[in-house]
């Protein structure tokens, strides 16, 4: 049995994938950006959803349109095949890109006009914790953090350590499963200002 993950938060960068509960990728699909829906649509036809057990959908931050898409998608495939739908951060995702040897993390997602949304994190023992809230930061104002941001982004910005946004979905779904399933009505992505 396999999860199905989304991940359309960002403006450049969509991410549709299957993986087993622990993380281990069967397949993905990339795209540079674009319309998300109509991308979508044909990545679920060739991934297939047969013996899906479980939806995962990125919840933000990061772009209002991409969001509003991904997780769309999500709550229509997880609602028709009577399947639980969990989220997960965006941060929580681009954080996962980091290997494990690294217990502090600084997590970046692009915001634009120069700025990115921001989290915190601490591994302990293997668990993945954000310590504080996300906030809305200036690149500027990260440009010589300790210890050195991860991205999943093309943010110019020196030091900045690139994650693989396949292997980072893909690694964020155990602990997504971990937490209670998202009620499949009245659902709300996270949006910073």
């Amino acid at each position: 049995m396999t999860v199905l993950a989304i991940d359309t938060a960002s403006r450049h960068r969509l991410v549709v994938l299957r993986a087993g509960r622990g993380g281990d990728l069967v397949a993905a699909r990339t795209a540079a950006g674009g319309a998300a829906l109509p991308w979508l649509d044909g990545s679920l036809v060739e991934l297939g959803v047969s013996g899906v057990e479980a939806v995962v959908v990125v919840t933000g931050p990061g772009s209002y349109t991409g969001l509003r898409a991904g997780i769309a998608v999500g709550l229509g495939v997880a609602h028709t095949l009577g399947l639980p739908l969990h989220g997960v951060s965006s941060l929580e995702v681009a954080a996962r890109s980091v290997p494990d040897g690294r217990t502090e993390i600084l997590a970046l997602v692009e915001a634009g006009r120069g700025g990115a949304y921001a989290g915190r994190f601490l591994r302990r023992e293997g668990i993945l914790e954000m310590i504080g809230e996300a906030r809305r930061v200036s690149l500027a104002s990260v440009a010589l953090a300790a210890p050195p941001p991860v991205t999943l982004d093309a943010l110019e910005l020196p030091g900045l350590l690139p994650g693989d946004p396949v292997r980072a979905l893909a690694a964020a779904i155990p602990a997504a499963l971990g937490r209670p399933a998202l009620r499949l009505a009245g659902l709300v992505a996270t949006y910073l200002d």
